[in-house]
């Protein structure tokens, strides 16, 4: 099986081109590339991991830090290299990002794509209802990564500024 054979871990810097070209691959475009290292590279207080399957980097994904709820991130950009899209390492990826944000002590997670699959994670669109977001609308939904994470929170909800880029 493919996934036992894949290695995840952080990015290191040797990875950012591998990085880079996973992002560009996936979505046939410089946008969410630039995102990516932009994000992983720049200030903002990040998770991110690779997926390498032998010595070439498959997947990549990242959290960053939102300004709104105290200890809030933002999941994405996610990319898998369109040839190995169809082995579950976007998935892992996923499970595995959001469960070093809950070891780390992160309390909920913001993401903008398809329902069905981040609805996987345990993602609702009910727990983004209450906030303001550039990215306002039905594919944006959170996450609590602890009990009660967003409890109460109705307020903005800010991107990293290298976001402005894809939007």
């Amino acid at each position: 099986m493919i996934i036992n054979k894949t290695v995840f871990r952080p990015s290191a810097p040797e990875d950012h081109i591998a990085v880079r070209a996973i992002h560009r691959r996936a979505f046939s475009r410089d946008a969410e590339a630039d995102l990516a290292i932009a994000l992983i590279e720049g200030e903002t207080e990040t998770i991110d991991l690779v997926a390498k399957l032998d010595a070439m980097v498959v997947g990549h994904v990242v959290l960053s830090k939102l300004d709104g709820p105290d200890g809030a991130l933002g999941l994405g950009p996610l990319a898998v290299d369109p040839e190995w899209r169809d082995f579950q390492i976007g998935t892992e990826l996923v499970r595995r990002a959001l469960e070093m944000a809950r070891r780390e002590g992160w309390k909920s997670a913001f993401v903008l794509g398809d329902p069905v699959y981040y609805g996987r994670f345990g993602f609702k669109r009910s727990l983004a209802e209450p906030v303001t977001c550039a990215f306002q609308g039905p594919y944006l939904q959170a996450l609590e990564l602890a009990p009660g994470g967003l409890d109460g929170y109705a307020g903005p909800v800010a991107y990293p500024d290298a976001f402005r880029a894809v939007q």
